[in-house]
């Protein structure tokens, strides 16, 4: 960790080590998710959850849910892996040291986002069961509740998830 980034992120850096919640997390997508998720939506789909986090060894990447797939957006490649719900063989939200941890199983595949917000994680295990996969969460907040304090978001979960719906239908 770079020393200055200690004055600069301090706090979310305390956040993400010591209290296992990732602050970045629980943020409206950016512009360029929205608008690599529209380019892989077909007609008709619709979003029921995201997810936002961090890809072992590759960077930040959102995942999204919606009636008919899942998309598996990896910034640093700039792609989308659109995976049909039918192939979808589980998943699972789990609390980690950094956030939530989603782990995604299709197949003879598997993929893992850490750092996600309990929330958003939360809406994709909704989504999952509503469309018959089988999912688990596991339902353990931060290990402090100061951080719940401090940090009384502008923004919620419900919010993030209104906003992504409205703009990846806009054209």
């Amino acid at each position: 960790m770079n020393f200055l980034n200690a004055f600069f992120h301090g706090e979310a850096l305390a956040e993400i080590l010591m209290e296992g919640h990732n602050p970045y997390a629980l943020k409206k997508l950016e512009a360029a998710d929205v608008d690599a998720l529209r380019d892989s939506l077909r007609a008709g789909e619709a979003l029921l959850g995201y997810a936002v986090g961090r890809i072992v060894m590759s960077g930040r990447g959102v995942w999204a849910v919606t009636n008919e797939s899942v998309l598996l957006r990896n910034v640093r490649h700039h792609g989308v892996v659109s995976v049909p719900l039918t192939q979808v063989a589980g998943f699972e939200a789990v609390r980690g040291r950094f956030g939530h941890t989603v782990r995604l199983r299709v197949q003879d595949r598997a993929w893992s986002l850490f750092g996600a917000d309990r929330e958003l994680a939360r809406s994709m295990h909704l989504a999952f069961q509503a469309r018959g996969v089988t999912s688990q969460f596991e339902d353990k907040p931060a290990r402090s509740h100061r951080w719940e304090v401090v940090n009384t978001a502008s923004v919620g979960a419900q919010d993030c998830l209104q906003d992504a719906r409205a703009r990846l239908q806009a054209t």
